[in-house]
């Protein structure tokens, strides 16, 4: 579990906090297709009322072969001091994390051509 952590945090750091290097996609962001095994989301501003709220992940595809598809998901606080995951989810399945109202984002790492949806509620 340690390592996990400890994985997630260098993952943010490597790549949230360079900006030069990495893009960050918006939250919220609807169908949007990852090509590379791993892709970026992060709120542009913190939240402006409710302390408690929930980051809603879901991915899709249209692949119907038989191979199960997932992605791999880490919701990481703006900071690093919070790294909530990994989840794994598969196509039709909604993750949803309780987080606060500072500012998040989103690691999705997926070896697969799928869509992800990412907002906050």
């Amino acid at each position: 579990m340690k390592k996990i952590i400890l994985l997630s945090v260098v993952i943010y750091f490597t790549c949230l906090c360079g900006l030069h290097a990495q893009v960050i996609n918006p939250i919220p962001s609807f169908a949007f297709p990852i090509i590379t095994h791993q892709t970026l989301f992060g709120e542009l501003k913190a939240s402006n009322g409710k302390e408690k709220r929930d980051m809603d992940v879901e991915i899709s595809t249209a692949s119907h072969g038989s191979t199960p598809i997932s992605a791999t998901v880490w919701v990481v606080k703006k900071n690093g001091n919070t790294v909530r995951g990994p989840f794994t989810i598969f196509p039709g399945d909604l993750l949803s994390v309780p987080i606060d109202n500072g500012k998040w984002g989103v690691i999705v790492n997926c070896d697969w051509s799928v869509l992800v949806d990412v907002w906050v509620e």
